[in-house]
């Protein structure tokens, strides 16, 4: 299996993804990349955000983090943890959604690349959530209540991660699925990224907090775009396996399923 081979230089590399975001490949060319960010800065730990980079389709595709996968034997997240590049890409298959490569970032990758950053979001309806007191703690070990209130909320430092992260809602009305509520938020602050120009190759800066594996990982994504649509494997259900609270896909479900995130 061919893998993208780490160098010393962080900066070579950052260099490298913008001159391949320069060019646009013929269409033979293009392929669906995997992203992953874990949960903690651990190889092991729990790859709570995953997102399936389509470049055929110009679209990315959110996952949630508790869909349940037989290959794995358990939820999607912990896929990676337990086989690596290899079983995370299988497990997507199983989904109906094949890719050939997949790049995966530690949680530190994530917070060196938005450190520096202040940006707005659109907030459309005020949101509430109990929140750890700090953002790798548990939330049973103490929480606190954040807040986003429209019409915009400028964020910036742990604002941005608790936009992010944040899933227990604080509302008396509680979203049902509380994972696709915190992938609508993801999408609009991905969205807003798009549109400013952020460089997402500041996750790239340290190779030793990203992992990637497949034909032309990184080149995929230097293909991604403001235009691209943003999508959801949304058509989930609630259910109970092995005493773990989990989400399968809805029963009799043709295709895949996908809900339009925000535009």
């Amino acid at each position: 299996m061919a893998r993208i081979e780490r160098t010393a230089d962080g900066g070579a590399l950052r260099a490298a993804f913008r001159w391949l975001a320069g060019l646009w490949p013929e269409r033979s060319a293009l392929t669906s990349t995997v992203i992953g960010v874990m949960d903690r800065d651990s190889w092991t730990a729990r790859t709570d955000n995953i997102v399936v980079a389509d470049a055929r389709r110009r679209r990315l595709v959110w996952i949630p983090r508790d869909l349940w996968c037989e290959v794995v034997g358990d939820r999607i997240n912990e896929a990676y943890a337990r086989g690596g590049h290899e079983l995370l890409r299988a497990a997507l298959r199983e989904l109906g959604m094949p890719v050939e490569s997949s790049v995966v970032l530690l949680r530190s990758a994530v917070e060196h690349a938005l450190s520096e950053l202040r940006i707005t979001v659109p907030v459309e309806r005020s949101r509430h959530y109990w929140y750890p007191l700090e953002p790798t703690s548990r939330l049973q070990d103490g929480s606190k209540l954040v807040a986003f209130e429209p019409p915009q909320e400028s964020l910036t430092g742990e604002r941005i991660h608790q936009w992010i992260g944040a899933r227990k809602s604080a509302e008396m009305s509680p979203p049902m699925l509380p994972d696709l509520d915190r992938i609508e938020r993801q999408q609009i602050l991905v969205r807003c990224l798009l549109q400013a120009g952020f460089d997402f190759s500041k996750t790239l800066d340290d190779p030793a907090r990203f992992a990637a594996s497949g034909t032309r990982a990184l080149a995929q994504l230097a293909w991604v775009r403001p235009d691209w649509a943003l999508r959801t494997f949304a058509s989930v259900e609630p259910t109970t396996i092995d005493g773990k609270k989990v989400l399968t896909r809805r029963r009799g479900l043709l295709g895949r399923g996908l809900h339009r995130g925000p535009r």
